[in-house]
């Protein structure tokens, strides 16, 4: 009956505020629907400049009309080329992904790994810097996706600023739900898409460079035409906009994503209820008795990852039945995990939803539940710590 109602709990993309919605159909019958037109020019510029506050950065945030790997590759493809070493951070499977990207260009990968659900031991970073000095460059993902763990960014950061290096961080889905202090801490390049936290549909990608990476850049031959950051900088510097056609209703959608974080409270704040919800899950997931796939210490304000046998045929059944959408395992944890998303539009009567659906599917396949556990637990942590 209720064919398009379907709540998203996913990894991204998220549900996207009316406030949004609006601002990015607006642009529909605007004379800034030419892209080269003074008036978004404007806007284009008012929206780098607000965006910068996601970074936590005084750098030029340059935006693509593409996704967030695309700005991983941009990253990659402007900074390192064939026989580069290059020190890459593996948690998992968009540790992988990245391995990937460096497998076309042609770089000597160094790895820095650890198990699926762990995370990268800092002074493993350093002992790979120091057995090659000639890395050009470091890369780690700040919150991994496929297992909803958290790099330790700031500590592999204060590592990297020693050497020649540059830091290259993908931040995904980590933007917005989680501290990251890119000049304050010292990251050279971060990368992210817009349809995570940014509360965004999928189409937008950003990426910003510290001085020092810029100096690498204008030393690099880019081998792609439409992602050299030269470009981008030369354009956006001189007020002209892109070199090439943005993505004009997301941009203003953006802008109003940056408009609501500020009437929200700022950037802190998003920090602080993100890390609610967080807690508020991890709650409702213990009282479950369900087993959470990372320790606390190293726990996604983002996402959540649960083990779960069989578990696509737990999803379908809450998308059939419940219409809301969880996220599946990715790799080696495909069908064996859960990924809960709280991230961007997501509040706590959501993950009540959420958790109430989950006790009757739960139930309905097999577990032995006790309903309104799930509910309660999250609702004690809630009353206690009502971030979110």
């Amino acid at each position: 009956m209720f064919k398009e109602k379907m709540d998203l709990r996913l990894p991204g993309p998220v549900q996207v505020p009316k406030e949004i919605q609006i601002a990015m159909q607006q642009s529909f019958d605007h004379p800034m629907m030419d892209y080269r037109n003074p008036v978004f020019q404007e806007v284009l510029q008012e929206t780098i400049e607000k965006s910068k506050m996601i970074f936590q950065t005084k750098n030029l945030i340059i935006p693509l009309t593409s996704s967030g790997a695309s700005a991983l590759e941009t990253a990659i493809i402007n900074t390192v080329g064939p026989n580069d070493t290059i020190i890459l951070c593996v948690v998992g499977y968009f540790g992988e992904y990245l391995q990937g990207i460096t497998n076309h260009i042609g770089c000597k990968v160094v790895r820095v790994e650890a198990e699926w659900g762990e995370i990268v031991d800092p002074e493993d970073v350093r002992k790979a810097l120091k057995e090659n000095p000639e890395a050009k460059a470091v890369f780690a993902t700040h919150c991994e996706t496929s297992t909803s763990a958290i790099n330790n960014i700031q500590a592999i950061a204060a590592i990297v600023k020693e050497t020649e290096a540059i830091f290259m961080v993908d931040a995904v889905s980590s933007i917005v739900g989680t501290p990251l202090y890119m000049d304050e801490w010292g990251i050279d390049i971060v990368a992210t898409g817009g349809q995570k936290a940014l509360m965004l549909p999928p189409g937008i990608a950003l990426i910003t460079m510290s001085e020092k990476a810029w100096k690498v850049i204008e030393n690099q031959h880019c081998p792609s035409f439409y992602f050299d950051l030269k470009e981008y900088k030369k354009g956006l510097e001189s007020g002209v906009g892109t070199p090439y056609t943005p993505n004009i209703a997301l941009v203003c959608g953006l802008r109003e994503a940056c408009n609501m974080i500020e009437r929200g409270g700022g950037i802190e704040n998003e920090f602080k209820r993100h890390a609610g919800l967080r807690d508020m899950t991890r709650a409702g997931v213990r009282a479950l008795g369900l087993e959470l796939l990372v320790d606390d210490s190293a726990a996604s304000p983002t996402l959540t990852a649960v083990k779960l046998d069989n578990a696509d045929e737990f999803r379908k059944m809450m998308r059939e039945e419940f219409h809301i959408a969880l996220g599946g395992g990715l790799g080696k944890v495909k069908n064996k995990i859960l990924r809960l998303g709280h991230m961007g539009y997501t509040d706590a009567a959501d993950m009540l939803k959420m958790f109430a659906a989950m006790e009757l599917a739960l139930k309905k396949s097999g577990h032995e539940v006790e309903l309104g556990a799930g509910v309660s637990g999250a609702q004690r942590h809630w009353l206690e710590n009502p971030y979110c």
